[in-house]
């Protein structure tokens, strides 16, 4: 049989209530009984019973956690922004996987409801019926951290997507070029559609016709990247510019420009999104749009907190700032 609070209170002393107070973190103890009490938890060894405490308080301390991409860096950054604010706050998170299926999302949303978690914190599907019905009947508080979902953006804590795009690639017909490779991400992710129409806007405004080859669909991966251009050459497609979904496609792209001796950025440039820590130690280094992917978890767990302490907190949509970070993947002004 483990050790039990009853155990605990033999050892220092003091009665169950006391013990059972200081191990949930009662800050009312004095520091000196806090310190000899969790001394000696530790010392037997004892492990606190989730359950029984969850079932007493009607919350299970845990929030749920649904990833989009367990193979991108990006994701993991954002988790541990969510993880490390969740632990200073008493909160344990519990993880799971979509790889940006809308069918293993629901097996998620089921899964987490069933477990009883007090909150979620999702990187969502776009616009998936059968999802957003879900989280529509999802009882408890919950928020998309980096996406949104059509028809409950006021739940998305995101990056003006649209708008930092369409800077880049004026940026980029601002310097001259004309012939813009954009390199798109995942189908049914909410980035992928806001990028891309800043892009489009951006060649509207500047009179550059839109032309399908010049867009190519990928899944935002590094081979992703590396496929987009070497279909583009292979169709002779000529371009000296390439804006990519992520910096992982770009890493792609700089790959097979690299194999086809065409020089960054001399002949084409090249620019990313998310500012992994793999871009600055890209060759040439990559320039990309720094989003503060540990910010957007930390500022997640803080809002799901806050709307999980009052119910009637109104949802609304949150921007996070971004800035660009220009390296030697792109020329100077």
């Amino acid at each position: 049989m483990g050790t039990t609070l009853s155990s605990v209170a033999q050892k220092t002393g003091f009665s169950v209530n006391t013990v059972s107070r200081v191990l949930r973190g009662d800050k009312n103890i004095s520091t000196k009984t806090t310190q000899i009490i969790k001394k000696a938890a530790e010392e037997l060894e004892y492990i606190p019973n989730y359950i029984a405490g969850s079932m007493r308080r009607k919350e299970t301390k845990t929030i749920g956690v649904i990833s989009a991409d367990s193979s991108n860096p990006f994701f993991a950054e954002i988790i541990l922004g969510i993880e490390e604010t969740a632990k200073k706050h008493g909160y344990h998170i519990l993880l799971m996987n979509t790889e940006e299926s809308p069918e293993n999302e629901c097996t998620a949303l089921k899964i987490l409801q069933a477990r009883q978690v007090d909150g979620l914190i999702s990187m969502p599907v776009y616009n998936d019926e059968q999802v957003t019905a879900l989280y529509e009947k999802f009882p408890h508080p919950y928020l998309f951290a980096g996406r949104k979902v059509l028809g409950l953006e006021e739940h998305s804590i995101i990056f003006d997507d649209a708008r930092t795009t369409y800077n880049l690639t004026e940026r980029f017909i601002k310097k001259g070029h004309r012939q813009v490779l954009y390199i798109t991400g995942p189908a049914q992710v909410s980035n992928t559609f806001d990028r891309l129409y800043g892009y489009v806007c951006a060649c509207i405004k500047h009179k550059i016709p839109v032309k399908r080859s010049y867009i190519i669909k990928s899944g935002g991966h590094i081979k992703d990247g590396y496929k987009a251009v070497c279909k583009a050459l292979k169709k002779g497609t000529s371009f000296t510019a390439v804006i990519c979904f992520n910096d992982l496609v770009a890493a792609g792209v700089l790959r097979a420009l690299n194999e086809q001796k065409i020089r960054v950025p001399d002949d084409v440039e090249v620019a990313g999104c998310d500012n992994l820590q793999i871009a600055q130690f890209l060759t040439p280094a990559l320039s990309t749009l720094e989003v503060p992917k540990n910010r957007l978890g930390e500022k997640a767990v803080l809002e799901l907190i806050a709307h999980m302490q009052n119910k009637d907190r109104p949802y609304k949509t949150i921007y996070l700032k971004t800035r660009m970070m220009f390296r030697e993947s792109t020329l100077n002004e």
